[in-house]
């Protein structure tokens, strides 16, 4: 893909889901086969195979908010409304989990403890084991790594310099 192909993309993104892909665009500029290779790993962060639409973003969310400042939860909010997830839920997510269903609440506390990289409650590793199969457990592992490749990469830039909170739009 050209420079110009991926700009577009990004202003196409950006657009979209009303968010500054300036990190990124400025990422594309100074190392074009760096970027590159970071398109190649993009589709990997939306990778959904085996987890419900539910599991996959109740884990997101609750990875985005241990690896982010506020605007990829943001935007991450917006993908995950816009993918059909139900208001309340979604909701339930930034407001800590203890609204979520019980067997989504254990995959949101799951999800934190991994990208928080903490110890699993034994009680609550028996319960994900019951829940989830290798092959969603593998993919919830991805589903959370890759949700702190982008806050990383802007940190790294300069382009997050303090944590702010944000507020959190409902409209997909």
């Amino acid at each position: 893909m050209t420079t110009e192909e991926h700009l577009q993309n990004l202003e196409s993104f950006s657009s979209h889901y009303r968010y500054n892909m300036n990190y990124l665009k400025e990422f594309l500029q100074s190392s074009p086969e760096g970027y590159q290779k970071f398109a190649d790993f993009r589709p990997l962060s939306y990778h959904r195979e085996f987890l419900s639409l539910e599991v996959y973003w109740v884990s997101k969310l609750a990875a985005m908010q241990v690896a982010d400042c506020g605007e990829c939860l943001q935007l991450n909010v917006r993908m995950a409304l816009e993918a059909g997830i139900e208001r309340p839920l979604v909701q339930a997510c930034l407001q800590g989990g203890s609204r979520l269903p019980e067997n989504l609440k254990d995959i949101f506390d799951f999800a934190t403890a991994v990208a928080s990289y903490r110890n699993i409650d034994p009680q609550l590793e028996e319960r994900i084991d019951a829940q989830l199969d290798k092959s969603q457990r593998i993919e919830l592992g991805v589903c959370v790594a890759t949700a702190s490749v982008y806050p990383t990469i802007k940190r790294a830039m300069g382009y997050t310099q303090s944590c702010s909170l944000v507020e959190i739009e409902f409209a997909a």
